[in-house]
């Protein structure tokens, strides 16, 4: 069974040999690594260890199936690792191992170390008595050591330069480049320079300066716009033309004239359009449709489609100037509005007024009361 564990308590060996405890097993091998006192001259307090947890306990747990892949007779495998602060004399580290042979448990804990050193992602940091800054180890045994280019040795590197034109990976037939570096680079050199004159020549401003020995000038002050040949402005302008919207409803099919096809091919059915394009000759319709700047109808023309293209005429107004419709009276005339009615204002009686009018009821009752005798 594995036992992998990262700890910042305190490694109990005692719990250490009873995860190993095998009635199988004739040998067991422990290693306990401990923090030394002393480094280079210098007293060592404690040591501080920090991990990536999840990724420290997934390499521990491969080493496990490594060494279980190496020596198959391995029972219980051990490996513990101290976190945080460990003082003098404590262990940090605890590999052990267990097998029915010494040789196997021996030669596991041994590997098992190594390993560890290379592959697990924990950093030790050595903390110092006195004024001593502390600092952070490096294990030897890593992966990438730190290596200057000065001492690398070139010589045992395999790759060969072949100059041989017969040993070109490439065929002959697919370079359509022959020459040699120099010329490629004067040739890459020339269509960097042009690339660069195009896109300045796009980015230049038709200023002219009125003169070029004044010491100091400004050129939004002193200069004179040069505006493009048949332009308003100096700035270019270019037609852009929509790939859809209300531009592109002339390219549409048209469906009310397939409609009215297919309605005018049943029997018995008349196009009640046919009589009111007569009297529809000089009304207002014409006057509209004269008023967008659409065409003249044809005589064969329906009413509909007439009105259907007034209003793609209106839509297609609105969405090249949206402000068409703000300046558009949207209000119905006052001719079309309805009349509100008319608020009555109450008189104002005075006293007497009042006084005189009561007294005529009065008489009034008085009479009728004489007539009913």
């Amino acid at each position: 069974m594995d036992h992998v564990k990262l700890v910042e308590d305190p490694i109990d060996i005692a719990h250490i040999h009873q995860l190993l405890a095998d009635e199988g097993c004739g040998a067991s091998s422990v290693f306990v690594g401990t923090t030394r006192d002393n480094f280079q001259g210098k007293k060592v307090v404690s040591l501080a260890y920090e991990a990536y947890d999840n990724m420290a306990l997934k390499e521990m747990n491969k080493i496990c199936s490594d060494l279980r892949t190496k020596w198959p007779e391995l029972r219980h495998i051990v490996i513990y690792h101290r976190l945080g602060n460990v003082p003098v004399c404590e262990a940090s580290v605890v590999i052990a191992a267990s097998s029915p042979h010494r040789s196997d448990a021996l030669e596991s804990v041994s590997f098992a170390i190594d390993q560890l050193k290379t592959r697990v992602p924990i950093w030790k940091k050595e903390i110092y008595e006195g004024d001593h800054n502390s600092e952070w180890k490096e294990n030897k045994e890593s992966f990438r050591p730190k290596r200057s280019v000065s001492n690398f040795n070139y010589l045992a590197c395999p790759c060969k330069a072949e100059e041989s034109p017969d040993e070109i990976a490439a065929p002959q037939k697919l370079v359509q480049i022959r020459v040699n570096d120099a010329e490629l680079a004067k040739r890459v050199e020339c269509f960097v320079n042009s690339k660069r004159a195009e896109i300045n020549s796009q980015n230049v401003i038709d200023f002219k300066a009125e003169d070029k020995d004044l010491s100091d000038s400004c050129a939004r002050t002193q200069s004179s716009i040069i505006k493009q040949e048949k332009s308003n402005c100096h700035l270019k302008v270019r037609r852009v033309n929509n790939r859809s919207g209300p531009q592109q409803m002339a390219f549409r099919p048209n469906y009310e004239l397939e409609l009215n096809k297919l309605m005018g091919s049943r029997d018995f059915v008349t196009d009640p359009s046919t009589e009111m394009k007569k009297t529809l000759h000089n009304s207002r319709l014409q006057t509209i449709e004269l008023y967008m700047g659409l065409a003249a109808a044809h005589s064969d023309e329906s009413v509909f489609s007439r009105i259907k293209r007034v209003e793609d005429r209106i839509l297609q107004l609105e969405s090249i100037s949206p402000e068409y419709r703000h300046f558009t009276n949207l209000e119905p005339p006052s001719s079309l509005a309805p009349t509100l009615p008319k608020k009555m204002r109450k008189k104002s009686y005075s006293a007497q007024e009042l006084g005189a009018f009561i007294q005529k009821l009065k008489d009034g009752d008085r009479d009728l009361n004489i007539h009913l005798k």
